[in-house]
Parts: C-alpha cells; structure tokens; sequence
C-alpha cells in the first residue's frame, strides 16, 4: 500500500504543479495583452533611469537632475547651463542617455515579472483550495481512464483508501497557504497594492489623510502619508478634552512611525496650548512654542492604510490582526472585519479540505465512466460551495459576531460533506 500511496500522491502533486504553472501562465500572458503598454512604459522608464544614472555618475552630476532634463526635452544649451559643463558635453550626455533596445527588452520583462510574481502567490493563497480539488479531479480521472481505479477495486482495495492519500497531500498544499498568508503576502503587500496605471512609476503611493482620531479622540491630519517608509509629512494633530474641546495644538514638518514605542518621531515638532475662546490669529502666534519629538498614538501606518482600502485587512498576518483588535483606534465595523479575517484563516483552510471531499465521489468510480459529465457537476457544485464559503461570513457578520460568521461555512458543510462522500460505492 505504501507504493500505491506514493504512485498517486505523485500523481497528484504533479497534476497540481501542471495545474497551476497552466493557470497562472493562461491568466499572465491574457492580462499582459490586455495591458501591455502599460508595462512597455514601465520597461522604457526603468531603462531611462538606469542609462541616465550611469551618465550622470559618469559626470558627476546628481542622477535625478539630469533625469528631470532629459525627460522634459532641454535642448543641449539648458543642459550645458544647468549642469555647468559644455554643449558638446551636453550633446554627448543626451544622446547617451537614450536606452537601447535590450535595455528597453529588459525593463519590460522587469516590470511584467515584479508586477505577477506577487499576484501569483497571493492567487494560491486564496485560490489553493480550488486548485487542489481540480487536480484531485485529473488525478482520479486519470486513473480511472487507465482502468487503474477498476483493478484496485478488484484487488480488494476500498476506494475511501484509494482515496486517502490525496486527502492528505491536499491537506498538505492547503496547509502551505497559511505561511504564505503570514510571511510572503504581507512584504508584497505594498505592490499588491498598485494599479497597472502606477507600474510605469517608481514613486511609492502617497496619499493625504483629515482629521483621523485616533484612540484618545485626537484629530490628525497630513498633507501626504508615505504608505511604503511609514512616513507623514505637514503632521498636524488637534488634542481634545472629554468634552471634545481642544486643549493642545501639535505641528510638525514630518513624522515616521516608531513600531516599538508605538507612536511617531516628529521632525521639526513642536506644541501650542490652546487659548481663550474668541483668541485672535494674532495672539495665538505669541503664545509660546514647546518642541516635541515625539507623540504617542494608536494611529498606525497599517490601520492608515486599512482605513483607506478595507482589502489591505486579507493581506495581513495574524500578529497584526491581533494588534488591530486591541487598538482602540480602529472603528467597530472595521473591527468585526479584522476578526473575521483572523478566524477565517482557518476556517478557509478546512472549507477547502471539505470542498475537496465533496468533490470526490463525483470522480472515484467502481467502472469507467463519462469524466466530462461527472467533471462539470463537480465543477458547478465545488466552485458554488467555495464562493458561498468565501461571501457567507460577509453577509451574516451583523446577524451573527464575526468569530461564529467565520467558522459559519464549516459548521454548514461539515455535514453535507459527510452525506455527499456516502454516495462512493465502495
């Protein structure tokens, strides 16, 4: 039995790798038509930018100055004055600072490759659970084509056993989506991020953000938020008083989030009390300025970020999730999503297993049969299981709290999981 285990978790995990590598490589080549030009400016971009820093480090000049002349066009005169070097200097640098065609090819295939590889690890972490049950279905379809599921019958072998070894690999390959869940996604997540429209630019996303509170009812604001560095800049932060009154005035010219202390570094910060009511502008500039280097806050860079796009909650791992609960910053309908999203790392990782279970007795048969028929009603049933595990939880967090609307999938198909595998005729 130990032989026939292995012959067919080969089988499987083989099927599997085909399935994948055929399925990323399908949705690759068809998004990147669709978007291509996208990436061929993004390709001659990188390119740009790597020829111009060659011939401003050649020169000595700063490669984002002469970056800026040659993509606005300066004619060799403004460069010459500029950069202080001669026109035929200029000239030279010009015509050098044009990528050739291989450079071109490879930021093309640069940008193509940074902008799936993150897409496709993130699509086996959600989408493992499909993938294993489809290529549970070209495995037992395989064998029953050979007539190989016919002669392990005939030998006495059960075809719960048969099956056995590929719920266990499918287990495995379940499995190996959590750490990716916890250790991969989250460091891709700032690309996971991005728009095709942004792929042409190197810039991190930036963005502004009013009057967040935080956990005491502060209002901070900022003029931009670097969502990559952690960074703030023009911070400006309103300290209230029970009654919702201001008390204390914080401004500073940057800020960087310390994970540690849990709050920001100020640059250039400093402190205002506040004065009387009816206090003219005047008077409020004469009032002393005490320098701050530091305040202390709920508001992360990471509940920022969640706070602007509510997906950013799928691609964080447990250890943050968990630090969300507890922070008292973050909203209540914010909050029940964040647990739901902890509890559902698991409860996925099962709804997938018993996907895979219901999907067996439409391929493990006693005799050869028609595969396509028993393949499209698997197909219908395990595609319609996995979608409504994946929005039930969605749907029924404000009738039930978010840890029972997560394990809500289990507890539905647990059973019919259980009825559905009765129908294998051993």
């Amino acid at each position: 039995m130990k032989t026939l285990d292995l012959y067919i978790i080969r089988q499987f995990v083989v099927n599997f790798a085909i399935l994948y590598v055929v399925l990323m490589t399908l949705f690759v080549v068809v998004d990147l038509i669709v978007d291509f030009d996208e990436f061929l400016e993004g390709g001659r971009n990188w390119a740009q930018r790597r020829t111009v820093a060659r011939q401003a480090e050649r020169i000595g000049q700063p490669a984002s100055t002469v970056l800026d002349l040659v993509e606005h066009d300066a004619e060799p005169e403004q460069v010459a004055r500029r950069l202080r070097i001669t026109e035929t200097q200029a000239k030279n640098l010009l015509d050098q600072a044009t990528p050739g065609s291989i450079m071109v090819n490879l930021g093309v295939l640069r940008t193509v490759v940074d902008y799936y590889v993150p897409i496709i690890i993130l699509v086996y972490a959600f989408f493992s659970g499909l993938l294993v049950t489809a290529a549970m279905g070209f495995t037992l379809a395989g064998l029953g084509r050979h007539r190989e599921l016919t002669a392990m019958v005939s030998s006495g072998i059960s075809l719960y056993r048969v099956a056995m070894p590929i719920i266990v690999a499918g287990i495995a390959l379940n499995i190996l989506a959590l750490p990716v869940q916890e250790f991969i996604i989250p460091h891709l997540a700032a690309k996971l991020g991005r728009k095709k429209s942004q792929i042409k630019y190197v810039a991190v996303e930036q963005y502004a953000f009013h009057y967040a509170p935080d956990g005491d009812g502060s209002l901070i604001s900022a003029s931009r938020f670097d969502a990559v560095r952690g960074q703030l800049t023009d911070l400006r932060v309103v300290i209230r008083n029970p009654d919702g009154l201001q008390t204390r005035r914080i401004t500073a010219g940057g800020a960087r989030w310390d994970e540690q202390l849990q709050g920001w570094d100020l640059i250039d910060g400093y402190e205002v009390s506040a004065g009387p009511v009816g206090e003219s502008p005047v008077e409020a500039l004469d009032r002393s300025h005490t320098p701050v280097d530091f305040f202390k806050t709920d508001l992360s860079p990471t509940l920022i970020k969640t706070r602007r796009n509510t997906d950013y909650v799928r691609l964080l791992p447990v250890s943050e999730l968990q630090k969300m609960q507890n922070n008292q910053a973050v909203p209540a309908s914010l909050r029940d999503d964040v647990t739901r999203s902890k509890w559902g790392r698991v409860s996925l990782l099962i709804v997938n297993v018993l996907i895979l279970v219901m999907g067996l007795p439409y391929f493990l048969l006693r005799a050869p049969g028609n595969m396509l028929i028993q393949a499209m009603k698997a197909t219908v049933l395990c595609i319609g299981v996995w979608a409504a595990g994946m929005t039930l939880p969605e749907l029924v967090t404000g009738a039930f709290n978010p840890v029972a609307a997560a394990w809500l999938p289990v507890v539905i198909y647990l059973p019919i999981s259980a009825i559905i595998l009765q129908r294998v005729e051993t």
